[in-house]
């Protein structure tokens, strides 16, 4: 890639992001990858590809499925000397694993909770039905299934609604129990559900939800650079959410236990790294021209949020 893709002119035109934009697998700096292995193999099921350690050094294997080794879902990368972050740390509030549908979710909530992983909550978001855990280093974890999209509240509507009324009560229906009778009514009768399956069907990135210590100028950063529309903006809330081609989100953002806290700094135990796919080189050339600090690696675009965390963007195979 040129060089002079990071030269920013000046004057530049608004840009929204194509909605052929998806999220790649985000890479996690685990400080023991034994343990981390026995979660998400033995654990969640996940198939294990080990690959090359390159100029880092660092032991790396890609998770994913054996029916699609090359699509990775997570990649784990070891660092014994990895620092743990303060408690006010900016960075991985948690990753969302998107399945097809219920019926996969049902299988995969049995699944993972037979194999003796705890849950840490479930929840029906109105567009999206979840459940919530963590693995072995505390790195947060979302299984979700949307609903179809013609069943979506308008999230950009509800945050204009509450910015002219201040009426939080207006978020009540986005966090509601979630309904496993209906969930599990999926799976069919009883002996259906007698030997559930994690990920029956594969699964994919849906979404990364990040720390962050100031929310406006996260909004900001991943608005203008990256093109994202703004789907729910809740300064009240202390969140927001941003997406491409009109999803409910691809970027969560919030300021619960980080607001005016630490910035991501590199070797920190989490994540490590945010893959953003794009659908071609003219995609990114264009997210290029807004950001004049990033480089080239290896046909991948590198650049910082305001927080330090690492985004790397990649053209479609």
């Amino acid at each position: 890639m040129d060089s002079k893709l990071s030269t920013r002119p000046a004057e530049l035109a608004p840009f929204v992001m194509d909605g052929g934009m998806r999220l790649g697998s985000p890479t996690l700096r685990v400080r023991r990858l034994r343990p981390m292995l026995d979660f998400y193999v033995g654990r969640l099921g996940l198939t294990p590809k080990v690959v090359d350690e390159g100029a880092s050094g660092l032991k790396t294997v890609d998770l994913g499925f054996s029916g699609a080794p090359q699509d990775a879902l997570l990649t784990l990368r070891e660092d014994p000397q990895a620092r743990q972050a303060p408690r006010d740390f900016a960075g991985l509030y948690h990753y969302a694993v998107l399945v097809p549908d219920r019926r996969s979710l049902a299988s995969t909530f049995l699944a993972i909770g037979g194999s003796g992983v705890p849950y840490e909550g479930f929840a029906d978001h109105q567009v999206s039905e979840s459940l919530y855990l963590h693995d072995v280093e505390r790195n947060g974890m979302e299984i979700y299934a949307d609903r179809p999209r013609n069943a979506w509240s308008d999230w950009r509507k509800i945050s204009e609604r509450i910015a002219a009324t201040g009426d939080m009560s207006l978020m009540a229906p986005m966090s509601q129990p979630l309904d496993f009778e209906s969930l599990l009514g999926e799976l069919g009768e009883e002996g259906a559900r007698g030997k559930p399956t994690a990920f029956p069907t594969g699964a994919r990135i849906g979404h990364v939800h990040l720390r962050v210590t100031d929310l406006d100028r996260s909004v900001k950063f991943y608005h203008e650079k990256l093109g994202l529309e703004t789907m729910m903006h809740v300064p009240q809330m202390g969140a927001a959410f941003l997406s491409a081609g009109g999803y409910h989100h691809h970027i969560g953002l919030n300021t619960w236990h980080s607001l005016h806290g630490t910035p991501h700094e590199d070797g920190d135990a989490g994540l490590d790294e945010l893959k953003v796919v794009v659908p071609d080189g003219d995609v990114l050339r264009e997210v290029a021209r807004r950001l004049p600090g990033s480089r080239t690696e290896g046909g991948a675009l590198v650049a910082r949020d305001p927080d330090g965390i690492r985004i790397s963007l990649v053209p479609q195979a």
